[in-house]
């Protein structure tokens, strides 16, 4: 931004003065608020659309639940209380994960230093139930990499990637599921590799939005990905997912504010 100014001098003769004011962080902060706006915007939008559905259900049964209980029609009564428990149950999951989602960036845990076969180990403790409920065969590759940062929510990444991936195996006959990294000109990428279903290109931008689910009959609340892109940035780092459907899917991130020392890494 420049301003200029005439000055008159002695002699008849007009010199301008001139004035430069450097506004690009300014600029750079008015993109960045109007960015948080709309994401407010969507964010308030979204969650009056998500627990509002599971408060009509609560609303409804209850007016059935009356009448059944002046019929004292007990099977009816119980069928009642069972839409309002699990509607109940789903307003209860929602609001735990938007307290989770909102407290990232703003509470952490003490930062320790690990190793990434540590924190592979300790995901796959996590979602053993689900991994071998579902027969997949998973593969750790030798990644020679030390991190360092919230150990919990860095968990959360690997594990919430690890489920979503075994969730969407569909009939695969083998299923396999691939943790690893690799050498890039961004530095270390990881990524959680899977042979499943796939995601069509045309879902891959919405994908890390809230609430979003390709398959609404599908377990969760449709923040899991959510989540981790935003510990992801809390990390200055990014996340991606390379798919089609039909021939499984790779999310790839980095994390730079979270890797230590990597000494060279092997495919898996």
């Amino acid at each position: 931004l420049t301003n200029s100014v005439p000055q008159r001098e002695p002699d008849g003769a007009t010199i301008w003065h001139g004035f430069m004011t450097d506004v690009t962080e300014r600029k750079r902060g008015e993109r960045e608020l109007r960015d948080k706006n709309e994401e407010l915007e969507r964010f308030a939008h979204t969650i009056s659309h998500d627990l509002k559905s599971p408060l009509v259900t609560i609303k409804t049964f209850l007016g059935y639940l009356e009448l059944d209980l002046i019929k004292n029609d007990k099977v009816r009564v119980e069928q009642d209380l069972g839409f309002i428990r699990t509607a109940a149950g789903r307003m209860a999951s929602l609001i735990e994960e938007l307290l989770d989602l909102s407290r990232i960036g703003r509470t952490a845990n003490t930062p320790t230093t690990f190793t990434f076969h540590d924190l592979a180990d300790e995901v796959l403790r996590l979602t053993a139930g689900a991994i071998s409920a579902n027969a997949v065969q998973v593969k750790v590759a030798e990644v020679k990499a030390t991190l360092c940062g919230d150990r919990p929510r860095l968990v959360e990444v690997w594990q919430n990637l690890v489920e979503n991936a075994v969730k969407f195996m569909g009939g695969q006959p083998e299923p396999l599921l691939e943790l690893g990294a690799e050498k890039s000109p961004l530095g270390v990428v990881f990524f959680v590799r899977d042979n499943g279903i796939g995601i069509d290109a045309r879902h891959h931008g919405k994908i890390f939005g809230l609430f979003e689910k390709l398959d609404a009959k599908s377990e969760g609340t449709g923040m899991g990905l959510a989540l981790v892109s935003r510990i992801v940035e809390t990390c200055s780092g990014s996340i991606w997912l390379e798919s089609t459907e039909g021939r499984g899917a790779c999310f790839k991130f980095t994390l730079p504010d979270a890797v230590r020392m990597q000494t060279g890494s092997t495919n898996a």
